[in-house]
């Protein structure tokens, strides 16, 4: 999650959201028609807002990356939200290039390391740095349709002629 914000991946979220709750754990047997209750478990969850510039396969947007994690971490969360949108690059038509994109990379090296340090400033309101994504992915996209529907008025011209 650290490399990523650190410009190996071009990755700087927006925290969408953090929740910690309780989740009911059951075992389904499947000689019972009923599930087994065993019990509780702290959970905390969380969901990342990242801009992306938009590819040949899409235009600009904003996209998101989920973690969840046992026990009240939001540090593993975030830090693990931040590792599903990088590992989500050739989704979206990016480039693979930097080591958080690569699967093998992160799953080999993602258990010995505490999700901590940089991570944690993304608890901070990120007001002001919203805005100006949210001011700069809409401008990207209307210059994206724009190009997009200049380029279907010319088929229909030349199609008419």
């Amino acid at each position: 999650g650290y490399s990523t914000q650190r410009g190996y991946a071009r990755n700087h979220p927006f925290v969408g959201e953090v929740r910690i709750g309780e989740v009911e754990l059951e075992l389904d047997v499947p000689e019972l028609p009923f599930a087994v209750p065993l019990g509780s478990v702290r959970v905390t969850e969380c969901q990342i807002v990242n801009q992306f510039k938009g590819s040949a396969k899409a235009p600009p947007q904003f996209t998101r990356g989920y973690g969840l994690v046992f026990g009240q971490s939001e540090r593993k969360a975030m830090a693990m939200a931040l590792c599903d949108r990088a590992l989500r690059a050739s989704e979206f038509g990016e480039d693979v290039v930097a080591a958080a994109q690569d699967e093998e990379f992160v799953i080999s090296h993602s258990d010995n390391v505490q999700a901590t340090g940089f991570v944690e400033h993304l608890k901070l309101p990120h007001y002001v740095d919203f805005q100006a994504e949210l001011d700069l992915v809409r401008r990207m996209r209307a210059e994206h349709d724009a190009r997009e529907n200049a380029g279907k008025a010319e088929e229909k011209r030349e199609a008419a002629e």
